[in-house]
């Protein structure tokens, strides 16, 4: 089965903010920009914030990866472009290597002013948390969905979505 979730969140944006969670390991032979090093990732969790509202997609166990690839084909073209994540090498590999459509332009929601990851970005821009159980962690929430804590899981992507609402805005970089 596959977790379907949907509330009401505020946009001042044209388009989508998408954001994966996903299982498997990284190829570091390759540079972060290069597709092949997220060959081995398979999303487990497809996140979207647009003017529709904040949605989330959640793969209960790895039986049902392939029917969440099928969710997220069948989705991203009804999806408002340009679209906008954090880590765009990341999603842009694992949407290469696993799906049959990458979300085009994806853009960086931090700009051209801001570096540094998610989770400390936050803490420079005074961002809230939004009840992220593991305070930013993909790592930690890949482990988590393994074990089948899928509520947590999915509470972590509904943060991340919301904390890079919150960097696109105040970076202006929309």
């Amino acid at each position: 089965m596959v977790i379907f979730r949907k509330e009401i969140a505020e946009t001042s944006f044209t388009g989508t903010i998408i954001d994966l969670e996903s299982v498997g390991g990284f190829d570091d032979s390759y540079f972060s920009s290069d597709p092949r090093r997220y060959a081995l990732n398979r999303a487990t969790i497809f996140g979207y914030l647009s003017g529709h509202g904040l949605v989330q997609y959640c793969a209960e166990g790895k039986n049902e990866l392939p029917v969440l690839v099928d969710i997220i084909n069948d989705v991203t073209p009804s999806l408002d472009p340009p679209f906008y994540a954090l880590n765009c090498h990341f999603e842009r590999g694992v949407f290469i290597n696993t799906c049959s459509i990458v979300p085009e332009p994806l853009i960086d929601v931090r700009g051209r002013n801001l570096r540094g990851s998610k989770w400390s970005i936050r803490g420079q821009l005074g961002i809230p948390k939004y009840d992220d159980p593991f305070d930013g962690s993909g790592y930690k929430c890949k482990e988590e969905w393994k074990k089948g804590n899928y509520p947590d899981c999915l509470k972590h992507n509904r943060a991340c979505l919301l904390i890079e609402r919150d960097i696109l805005m105040l970076s202006g970089n929309f």
